[in-house]
């Protein structure tokens, strides 16, 4: 399963519910504000655990300015080509 997370992690617990409930064979795109998890000091260490299964939407990270220290970036057609892969995304 894919999960998609488009909140801050400073403003939301959506991105600590999902790792809470992923599988071990689920991926992760964070897209939006979500891919601000991807700078934060206190989120690298969670985010490492998923070991090539975390991808971050190029796009808004470059609308943030933001370089990301964990994840595989990913553009448009890279996350068309990961819900073709893995079906319907679980939107938090």
């Amino acid at each position: 399963m894919l999960h998609l997370v488009r909140h801050s992690p400073l403003s939301q617990l959506m991105l600590q519910e999902c790792l809470l409930l992923m599988g071990a064979e689920d991926k992760l795109l964070l897209l939006q504000d979500g891919v601000i998890a991807t700078t934060l000091p206190d989120w690298l260490p969670a985010l490492r655990l998923l070991d090539g299964r975390l991808y971050v939407l190029a796009e808004d990270l470059l609308a943030r300015g933001l370089t990301p220290k964990v994840g595989q970036v990913i553009d448009i057609g890279g996350f068309v080509d990961l819900v073709a892969e893995t079906g319907s995304p679980l939107r938090w």
